[in-house]
């Protein structure tokens, strides 16, 4: 009997683990998402959103698409990109509208409008989100979006953004890495 090397015992101890946790193995998806968050780490931000786009572009239907359609709006938003921003993070809104980050994307898309003015440049059906966004924030007293159980009251985005909402008497603030992100009036 021939005695295993180092290497055969590890590929062994491998595929044993994997096959009484089939769970715990990475679809084709997530080792591209976990690549994403690793490149971007990193420093290697162009590669990092390739890996968020061929998620989006091939398994729209994962766990891990939200995320990263969610990450590449924040990506636009940060580089100053608004109409692609803005383009993505509606398309997140209307795919996505139970996922976690939907009001959070809302916010920025209405941060965007109403400080940067470039409504001209979207098209009807983001005309049709930002009119939504404005009712939907401004039709009912504003601590009651956050307090509803369906939105959270913070999310962490891939590109480790945080958001986190504090209400007040008169009016919400949105932080975003603890700086004023955006102050809502009813």
């Amino acid at each position: 009997m021939k005695i295993l090397t180092g290497k055969c015992i590890c590929v062994f101890l491998l595929l044993a683990a994997l096959a009484f946790c089939p769970g715990c193995a990475l679809t084709e998806t997530g080792e591209r998402y976990h690549s994403a968050i690793q490149t971007f780490r990193q420093g290697q931000t162009y590669f990092s959103i390739m890996h968020l786009n061929s998620i989006i572009r091939e398994d729209p239907q994962s766990r891990y698409a939200p995320s990263a359609m969610f990450a590449l709006g924040e990506y636009y938003f940060d580089h100053e990109d608004y109409f692609n921003s803005i383009m993505t993070l509606s398309r997140y809104v209307r795919s996505y509208p139970k996922d976690k980050g939907v009001v959070f994307a809302k916010l920025i898309i209405y941060k965007i409008i109403n400080e940067i003015k470039k409504e001209d440049e979207v098209g009807e059906q983001e005309a049709a989100l930002i009119k939504e966004i404005r009712k939907e924030l401004f039709s009912q007293p504003l601590f009651l979006i956050f307090y509803d159980r369906k939105f959270p009251r913070w999310y962490k985005s891939i590109f480790d953004h945080s958001y986190l909402v504090y209400d007040y008497v008169d009016k919400i603030k949105v932080f975003r890495d603890e700086k004023i992100f955006l102050a809502l009036s009813p």
